[in-house]
């Protein structure tokens, strides 16, 4: 007895689905019977497909596949079966299977592309088999499913001669920009560089899909329309026009070129930056001196100090004062007070005061303390515990001094923001292909914008002129142009965010 699908998700009758005429897709069956083609497009076997019964996949649980595909049509004692044809599956109901039932359940493909009224639903677990085969087939059908059916691409390359696009002599020698200036319109000097390499690699990939990409020069016409501005705009009008089917290279995605033609997924995003002049070192005399001080922060500083006067006047409430007084300014503290002026012994422990601080600070900035065995023992503890502080404070600022002394310096730029360019009127210097997007995003802003072929080198040059302070580049073109570096101006080495 033939199945019929397990409980809550039985099998049901899909015939009149197949059989619409709003499909289109009729056929004769090898045994003559009225039929559908099954196929993944709409357009009616183009991809190929099998001329299946209308009853095909109802009602019950059979291998179907085994019946109608021809691919397991074969005679099983020389052929190899995919094992997918052995399976039975059949038609389904979505809606109950998802409510009544645990069991897997899939749109079918062959129909997917028409009217919801028309989906179909199938299920392999329903009739107690597995969909792994088949999944495997669908896999395999999508590797080896042609796209574009096997066309030939012409493509134009935009005149460039760096490592992303160039031409090439026989010998693999790239030319240099005279020669492919003189040489960029004759096609028999082969195109190469990384976006060549790439295209190529896609063609193999494609295993025909793709037959040949053949590459070509950008039009004359189109070169002379843009000669103001850059060489892979002038290209974009080509594939517009019907001239090539694409361009190859590295372009910008602009609000221009978009205009003409699509432009494919990027694979590569270009970050825009703003390029200040380079800031200047400090190499004066009172910022060397500064760097002494750098290793502690001024609160450090200050604890310093104030520790230092601390233990001074403490060495001085512990010590013997009449008797340092006495030794070092002639002077007696305990005398009559008739025969002693106030001022005078003001002035006495003022002097033993700032010997104390004067001392204390020769000690700390020394690096050690004088051992006086005659102190008394609190003067003696004080010592010690002033003795260990500067070990302490000595170790971490000679840790530290070695860093900023070999510290160059620099001196703060004038330009840190787009907003502080803008607001002091600084000249721009932008690349003409971007001219739109950059107007478009900062109106404001001064842009100077070059009128030469040469995009990037232009910009340099109207640096260098004195045309504008700043440049607006991207990092990537930047990096892969191939001009002479010594030829790009020292002063535009620091970049900030632009957009």
């Amino acid at each position: 007895m033939l199945s019929t699908g397990n409980e809550g998700c039985k099998c049901i009758n899909q015939t009149s689905v197949l059989a619409s005429e709003l499909q289109n897709r009729d056929c004769t069956t090898a045994t003559g019977r009225p039929g559908v083609y099954l196929t993944h497009d709409e357009k009616r076997l183009t991809l190929g497909g099998s001329c299946v019964a209308y009853d095909y996949g109802s009602s019950a649980c059979l291998q179907h596949d085994l019946l109608h595909d021809p691919k397991c049509q074969g005679d099983l004692s020389t052929a190899v079966i995919p094992p997918y044809c052995f399976q039975t599956w059949c038609y389904v109901d979505a809606k109950s299977c998802k409510k009544n039932s645990a069991e897997d359940i899939y749109k079918s493909n062959y129909f997917s592309h028409f009217s919801p009224e028309y989906d179909v639903f199938y299920s392999y677990s329903t009739c107690n088999t597995t969909d792994y085969f088949w999944k495997q087939q669908l896999e395999s059908l999508a590797t080896n499913a042609s796209v574009v059916g096997g066309i030939s691409i012409t493509a134009t390359v935009p005149r460039d001669d760096d490592e992303t696009l160039n031409k090439k002599w026989p010998d693999g020698t790239i030319l240099t920009p005279r020669e492919t200036e003189d040489n960029y319109f004759d096609d028999t000097i082969p195109f190469g560089g990384i976006y060549i390499d790439y295209m190529n690699s896609i063609v193999k990939l494609s295993k025909g899909d793709i037959r040949n990409v053949t590459y070509t020069h950008t039009s004359r016409g189109s070169l002379n329309r843009y000669k103001a501005g850059s060489r892979f705009t002038a290209a974009v009008p080509d594939v517009q026009n019907g001239l090539v089917d694409m361009a190859v290279g590295d372009f910008w995605i602009t609000g221009e070129r978009l205009k003409m033609t699509s432009f494919t997924v990027p694979i590569v995003y270009d970050k825009t930056v703003l390029v200040v002049p380079k800031p200047g070192q400090k190499s004066n005399l009172t910022y060397q001196t500064q760097k002494v001080f750098d290793p502690f922060t001024p609160g450090l500083w200050a604890v310093v100090i104030s520790i230092i006067l601390a233990a001074a006047l403490l060495s001085v409430w512990f010590s013997d004062r009449e008797m340092a007084a006495k030794k070092r300014y002639g002077m007696k503290l305990k005398l009559d007070q008739s025969r002693r002026p106030p001022k005078r012994r003001k002035f006495a422990y003022f002097r033993l005061i700032l010997d104390a601080i004067l001392e204390k600070g020769m000690f700390f900035f020394s690096a050690g303390i004088e051992q006086d065995t005659g102190a008394s023992l609190p003067h003696k503890v004080l010592m010690f515990g002033f003795g260990f502080f500067i070990l302490i404070a000595v170790s971490a600022y000679v840790a530290n001094l070695a860093a900023f002394l070999t510290q160059s310096g620099l001196v703060e730029t004038e330009f840190r923001t787009m907003k502080q360019v803008i607001d002091k009127n600084v000249p721009i210097c932008g690349h003409p292909a971007l001219e739109g997007d950059f107007r478009l995003i900062w109106p404001k802003a001064n842009w100077i914008i070059s009128d030469g072929p040469d995009g990037i080198f232009d910009m340099f040059d109207a640096y260098a002129r004195g045309d504008c302070k700043v440049l607006a580049i991207g990092k990537e073109s930047a990096c892969l142009d191939s001009r002479d570096p010594n030829s790009v101006p020292d002063q535009t080495k620091t970049g900030i965010s632009f957009f």
